[in-house]
């Protein structure tokens, strides 16, 4: 009798976790689960948001509102601040890249449910060119998720900005919002990993090799591993494996912003042309990478073909400049020029293994 009894105790105690897990699960913030693109105001000093170039801008008080059907709206007491380095410290936007700061006590039952940082890349002029350009980055963010978990999400935003004391015109424009990194390090069970990084090849292979690929199919050499140059790196808590993360993808090919250029330490002279920044391997180490990119082609042909907010003519040289890759990794002559014999290059930044 008293083992039953203790036997009915444990499972109502179980019957009590699992609901309890289901009820957070249910709640999980869905910003990142919609694909719709949200509707927000922003009111904040834009005066002191576009002076501010210091190294370290600091918050300064908004209101960010949700704008929902029937005419309902959420209002959040949040702080905002410039980031980022071309696009913020150069005359190339009207606007800078943001990032917010929620509290997290206002956040509940809204979409931003359990975020407390965000970054926000805006469409930094208001040229219809520019408003593609974010459209493009967006979709760059998008076919990572689908080559890989390990990925920053993204949401789609049409956002109207207003200055609190009417001192500038109100802009209105499209961007998106990005994962936080420690949110994104819950995610991978991960943490930030902070430490020098004496050499890219430091980095779990796959995760390396998938990133390095996916940077030469989108024609994008603006990144270093060693100098988390748009990369962050994350340390696995199970095994201490690092993981490196792309993000910042205005300079890729693909997209030819007309303010790209690539680096001088890499032989090409226009960004259209793919470079590999890939380690070195073996020959054939790179297939199940290989393999991967074509058994995810059509999950990302079609993700741009039902994209309906940019111009088809733009979805169409997207695809264009894909199709080019795939016609690169199936045909194992130029596989072994652009991969394998890598090494024999002057330009090379890594040593063979």
């Amino acid at each position: 009798m008293k083992n039953r009894f203790v036997s009915i105790l444990i499972c109502s105690f179980l019957i009590i976790i699992i609901g309890n897990n289901s009820q957070a699960i249910a709640k999980e913030s869905p910003l990142f689960q919609k694909k719709e693109p949200m509707q927000l105001t922003l009111i904040t000093d834009m005066v002191a948001i576009e002076e501010d170039k210091s190294a370290e801008p600091e918050y300064i008080s908004a209101t960010l509102i949700e704008h929902l059907p029937a005419n309902q709206i959420i209002m959040l007491d949040i702080k905002v601040k410039t980031r980022g380095k071309t696009r913020r410290l150069t005359d190339l936007c009207d606007f800078p890249p943001l990032k917010f700061n929620f509290k997290k006590g206002q956040v509940k039952n809204s979409d931003f449910e359990g975020q407390d940082k965000l970054k926000f890349v805006s469409q930094c002029r208001q040229e219809e060119t520019f408003r593609n350009y974010v459209l493009e980055e967006y979709l760059l963010y998008q076919t990572y998720n689908i080559l890989s978990e390990e990925s920053y999400k993204t949401r789609l935003v049409n956002i109207t900005i207003k200055d609190i004391k009417l001192r500038v015109p109100t802009i209105s424009m499209t961007g998106f919002l990005i994962e936080d990194d420690e949110s994104l390090a819950k995610r991978m069970h991960a943490k930030p990993y902070n430490e020098i990084l004496h050499s890219q090849d430091s980095c779990e292979e796959s995760a390396l090799d998938k990133l390095s690929m996916f940077q030469y199919m989108i024609g994008n050499t603006d990144w270093y591993i060693n100098t988390k140059h748009n990369t962050d790196i994350f340390e696995s808590k199970e095994n201490g494996a690092l993981i490196p993360v792309p993000f910042d993808f205005d300079f890729a090919g693909v997209i030819n912003t007309y303010y790209a250029k690539p680096s001088k330490e890499i032989p090409i002279s226009h960004v259209r042309q793919r470079y590999f920044k890939g380690s070195c391997r073996d020959l054939q180490a790179y297939d199940p990478t290989l393999e991967l990119f074509n058994s995810k082609k059509n999950e990302i042909f079609a993700l741009y073909n039902s994209f309906e907010y940019l111009p088809k003519w733009a979805i169409k040289k997207s695809l264009r400049y894909y199709t080019k890759f795939y016609k690169i990794i199936n045909d194992p002559e130029s596989a072994e020029v652009s991969f394998y014999s890598a090494c024999n290059s002057p330009y090379s930044f890594q040593a063979k293994r």
